[in-house]
């Protein structure tokens, strides 16, 4: 391995990348169980094989021939081209391994999916019985039925380390969970009660449902580079699925799966369906020199090696999981990008990579996961503008189409979206570190990528919709109310604008909200005679004592963040330096950023953009260049309506600014503001003396907000007073230099978070590209 720490923490980063939804271990398809420690097959009459057979939408058959995937119905044999959705096991308040989607859910989800003109569904382990009959129940009549294609996860202890794909036990596993995949899908198994998996009686049969499997995960590349170093290939001589000549060690482990997969399949239940194992770009058998990470195109998984003997027809489909954004050589490769990898069109490159893609498999290619997220957040940069994370609902819409387009044109057999649900558990590598992994479903962080691909939103609960309504306030904590006129007059004909009548506050399991009504703005704010900063005390005995912009206020405890409101232009949070959880990470634990040696003095006075990082520094070996470490501002506000309902909706909405109610309204996402989880009000402690994961529970925050009369640089303008700010709440007997005491705000904790199910914009962009095809 290299020296450089890079790799390290790009691996971080590759974990978090098309994962399915499994928590604590990798999502993907793994194996299944014979009756035993996994679980007891129902009974041995297979009569039930053929129980759901009969309907209208039951597959006779399915094989793969040329390019595609060919299904019979009615007797006849046709195209088919996968439309497909992943589906994972997420929801708010519950880990995936709870298995907590309840058939009510299922039910309401799968009808959707038809919705969105989708044929396939895609699940990487057993969900509960309720998966099943709900599927069955949809299928029976539906006009447009989905076809399955199902998996199973593989435990990430089997896969780490300095494990092999030959060691004790591995197979076993593999081959047990495969099994149990096998008879769940034929409506014949009883699973007892285990934490982590799905349990009771599986005894409805979608088997001829089934488009086929797809085992496995997104495998490490140390993980086959150490199997392919300890253990011979070659050729397999398996009943139905067959290694080649030519087949490494790993790839030979995986034919001998595949073959394990489809005999049991077959003389169990007389039944077959296609095979695939899970891949992705980073082990795909195609050279990438342009690749930063000599371990991201270290070793190849070749589905070419893996071929179906003839007394299999279905046959074997390959499946890779590709993003736009992700390796790196995606960006930086110039058969797929423009000049050096500095802009191209958004999916040209994503096109060109899927062309040589299927160009280099003897097998048709399906598209298992595919996708861009509708976070806040960004974690990965790409060149045409298709990065992961920091998009709308509609521009995630419009790049997910534009991404099945690519797919299509490339001559695959399809694809599945990533992913139909949002889900929180999920952790993203570089906000991870931020937040307490033990309460992540608790909440919604739009702050991390990974929890937002969904096409189905769980919108928190608090329904404040940055859309000017009052009624959406009526319940929120009033924090302090001003009179009509400012502490300070400054006879512009603007001082009613500057004028504080009331801060207000609300929580929920997304954001902190709050809302500044002035007096009288006019019919358009004028950010040019007036502004705001809102101060945030949100962890006792850290910040700073005096604020920033030449407000000239200090603060008799410490401010850790201040909102600087000063239009669509000039909007954004700062938090104070010594607080600063990406300064320490990339400066003084990792030393990627130039060190700011007064950081780590405690109330320094000076307050950071608040940034996240998208990449460490990359060294291109094709260009003899280095790209250098890069992140985003994350704190910008954007200005607009977070109303789903309004022809404006804009998602990634944070202000809302209405002249004719003279209000600003806020919605602060909570790990901006470095809570760990605001379910039990756990903010970051003090990162200098216990680190990243420093925690404190409080029991609420303090708020203070002040106007002030900007000059030309944006800061407030030097008055003749003790301080520069025109208004301040609360309002200390008159006082403008000193917030001597905070307004407090506290919140509600909870252990079951409240929330609505909301289809995103995404959703019916996606349904008219599916349906075009």
């Amino acid at each position: 391995m290299d020296d450089d720490p890079a790799p390290v923490e790009r691996r971080r980063l590759l974990r978090t990348l098309g994962v399915g939804g499994i928590g604590t271990v990798l999502a993907g398809c793994g194996g299944s169980g014979r009756s035993g420690s996994e679980g007891e097959r129902a009974g041995t009459d297979t009569s039930s094989a053929s129980a759901s057979g009969n309907g209208p939408n039951a597959l006779e058959g399915v094989r793969v021939r040329g390019d595609g995937i060919r299904v019979r119905r009615d007797g006849g044999w046709e195209d088919f081209l996968v439309r497909g959705v992943n589906l994972g096991m997420g929801k708010p308040g519950r880990f995936p391994g709870e298995t907590a989607i309840t058939r009510a859910e299922y039910d309401r989800w799968l009808d959707a999916m038809a919705e969105l003109n989708a044929n396939a569904i895609r699940v990487y382990t057993v969900h509960p019985p309720a998966f099943y009959e709900a599927l069955a129940a949809h299928n029976a009549d539906a006009d447009q039925p989905l076809y399955l294609l199902h998996g199973n996860w593989l435990p990430a202890d089997r896969i780490e380390g300095e494990t092999t794909a030959y060691d004790d036990g591995v197979a076993d596993v593999f081959d047990e969970r495969v099994r149990t995949v096998v008879d769940v899908v034929n409506g014949n198994a009883q699973l007892p009660d285990r934490p982590g998996y799905a349990s009771g009686s599986f005894d409805v049969d979608v088997s001829a449902y089934l488009l086929g499997y797809v085992v496995g995960v997104e495998w490490e590349p140390q993980f086959v580079a150490r199997t392919n170093a300890d253990h011979e290939g070659g050729r397999t001589d398996g009943r139905l699925v067959r290694a080649t000549d030519a087949a490494t060690a790993f790839d030979r482990w995986l034919a001998r799966r595949l073959d394990a997969l489809a005999t049991y399949a077959a003389e169990t239940y007389d039944h077959r369906r296609p095979v695939s194992f899970a891949n992705w770009p980073t082990t795909d058998h195609l050279s990438h020199p342009a690749e930063p990470f000599a371990w991201e195109d270290e070793v190849s998984v070749n589905p070419n090696h893996v071929v179906a003997a003839d007394a299999f027809d279905p046959g074997v489909f390959a499946t890779y999981h590709v993003y736009p954004y992700y390796p790196d050589f995606m960006n930086f490769s110039r058969e797929y990008v423009a000049g050096d990898g500095d802009g191209t069109a958004p999916a040209a490159g994503y096109a060109g990579y899927l062309d040589d893609l299927v160009a280099a498999n003897d097998h048709p290619v399906v598209v298992g996961e595919y996708g861009v997220p509708s976070s806040r957040g960004n974690a990965h940069e790409h060149v045409g503008g298709m990065d992961q994370g920091h998009h709308t609902e509609a521009q995630q819409g419009e790049y997910d189409a534009e991404l099945f387009e690519a797919i299509v044109g490339a001559g695959t057999a399809g694809g599945l979206v990533f992913a139909w649900q949002d889900e929180w558990f999920k952790r993203t590598w570089n906000t991870m570190e931020y937040t307490d992994p033990d309460r992540r479903p608790y909440w919604l962080n739009v702050q991390s990528p990974e929890e937002c691909f969904g096409l189905l939103s769980f919108d928190p609960s608090a329904g404040i919709t940055l859309s000017g309504s009052d009624a959406e306030w009526a319940d929120a904590t009033r924090i302090a109310s001003g009179s009509a006129s400012p502490a300070v007059s400054l006879d512009d004909g603007y001082d009613a604008g500057r004028s504080l009548r009331e801060l207000r506050a609300a929580a929920d399991e997304g954001y902190l909200y709050l809302r500044l009504a002035l007096d009288d703005v006019g019919d358009a704010f004028d950010w040019d005679r007036t502004r705001a900063l809102v101060a945030l005390d949100t962890t006792p005995d850290l910040g700073n004592t005096s604020l920033l912009l030449n407000a000239g206020v200090d603060a008799g405890s410490g401010v850790d963040f201040v909102v600087e409101l000063g239009g669509p232009e000039d909007s954004r949070v700062w938090v104070a330096s010594h607080y600063d959880l990406f300064y320490y990470e990339y400066s003084e634990r990792d030393g990627v950023l130039d060190p700011a040696p007064y950081a780590s003095e405690p109330d320094n006075g000076v307050y950071h953009p608040v940034r996240l990082a998208t990449s460490y520094p990359l060294r291109i070996p094709t260009q003899d260049r280095t790209i250098p470490f890069r992140s985003v501002e994350t704190g910008e506000l954007r200005y607009g309506t977070a109303d789903p309902t309004a022809p404006a909706y804009d998602s990634l909405t944070d202000v809302h600014a209405d002249p004719d109610a003279g209000t600003v309204e806020l919605r602060l996402p909570w790990q901006l503001l470095q809570f760990r989880d605001p379910s039990t009000r756990t903010v970051t402690g003090d990162i200098w003396q216990e680190g990243l994961d420093a925690g404190e529970r409080v029991d609420g925050i303090g708020l203070a907000a002040l106007t002030y009369a900007p000059g030309p640089n944006g800061a407030a303008r030097d008055l003749p007073a003790p301080s520069n700010a025109t208004d301040l709440l609360p309002a200390d007997g008159g006082s403008i230099e000193t917030v001597s005491e905070f307004g407090r705000f506290r919140w509600d904790t909870w252990q079951t978070p409240d929330y609505a199910e909301r289809r995103k914009e995404s959703f019916g962009i996606l349904r008219d590209a599916y349906g075009r095809y």
